[in-house]
């Protein structure tokens, strides 16, 4: 599993919960791509995207999270 940086996990704790501690996002990376169905556990480490459990990116790309 790969996790969110660091400075991302308390906003995003304070989102509602997708489903038991897991939460649904979009991310934008650097590169100026937003990524949704990224769904983040306890805040910080990324369960899957989408319905796939590999992770296409690099979390420390991430410049923005916001709530799906």
């Amino acid at each position: 599993m790969h996790e969110i940086p660091s400075k991302f996990e308390d906003e995003i704790s304070q989102f509602p919960e997708h489903s038991y501690g897991v939460t649904r996002v979009s991310v934008l990376l650097e590169d100026g791509k937003r990524i949704n169905d990224v769904f983040v556990a306890w805040g910080r480490l990324i369960v899957r995207v989408g319905t796939s459990e590999a992770i296409s990116f690099n979390p420390e790309k991430i410049i923005e999270v916001r709530y799906q």
